[in-house]
């Protein structure tokens, strides 16, 4: 079996105490942690590089990434990869992007960024702006032109702000970590060949390219985080990887029969 790649996930750095908030410090101690054991970041070309030639990447290598486009990932967390010499990916959901520096006076809708602190992530080099889709859509019960619709937009406003070529926009984060076979062709055709959602899981070569597994830390005390990174990476980690996707399938049996 090859060796685990975690993926984590967070969305906003900030102390508003939401399911989706993680305290910048607390943050700042799990890579901290990451960081005094040896681990370190891949950054997007890297990985795109080991997923297209197969291999595996090095060992304690890992990836961060950020979902939605929250202010903090500029304000917050760019200083705070800077610090610790890592890199991250920020999945962009483009329709929340806001076009000046004017709020809107919408409290939650000023809490995103701007299109040049997209392009200030971008030019930094720490920070790799890729695709959440444009309105942050569930595609459920949609019809697959609106899923198509809504990722080119995407990938065309993520081109066009960043002033580069289509061909940068590779990578897509599935809005609600949702996805569908259906789907995620029309997201190969669109150019987003490696795909995202959510799962307590590690990444491990050879696993599908367009189901790649990230687990989300928000909200995560620093013993939680600990405990579910060593589930996934430490000598357990093999039966966890059988274990974790069973229970998941059995509880999805249970709930259809509480259904049904």
């Amino acid at each position: 079996m090859s060796q685990p790649f975690p993926i984590l996930l967070y969305h906003r750095l900030d102390r508003a105490g939401l399911s989706t908030s993680t305290a910048p410090e607390v943050f700042y101690s799990h890579l901290a942690a990451l960081r005094e054991e040896g681990w370190r970041t891949l950054t997007c070309d890297e990985f795109s590089y080991y997923l297209e030639a197969d291999k595996e990447p090095p060992p304690r290598t890992f990836l961060i990434t950020f979902d939605d486009g929250y202010e903090s990932v500029h304000g917050e967390a760019l200083g705070l990869l800077r610090a610790l010499d890592y890199s991250a990916i920020a999945f962009i959901a483009t329709a929340l992007i806001r076009h000046d520096d004017a709020l809107t006076g919408d409290e939650e809708r000023d809490k995103f960024m701007t299109w040049d602190q997209v392009r200030s992530l971008q030019e930094s080099g720490v920070i790799d702006c890729q695709s959440h889709g444009h309105l942050h859509a569930n595609f459920t019960g949609q019809p697959l032109s609106a899923v198509r619709e809504d990722l080119d937009t995407s990938v065309r406003l993520l081109a066009s702000e960043l002033r580069l070529p289509a061909s940068h926009v590779r990578h897509l984060a599935w809005p609600w970590g949702l996805s569908r076979p259906e789907w995620r062709a029309i997201a190969q055709e669109s150019g987003l060949r490696f795909q995202y959602g959510v799962s307590r899981q590690s990444y491990r070569n050879g696993m599908a390219l367009d189901a790649i597994p990230r687990t989300c830390f928000d909200a995560s005390p620093f013993k939680n985080f600990q405990r579910q990174f060593w589930l996934q990476t430490g000598s357990i980690a093999p039966l966890w990887d059988v274990a974790y996707p069973l229970g998941r399938t059995l509880r999805g049996i249970a709930r259809a029969g509480r259904v049904g």
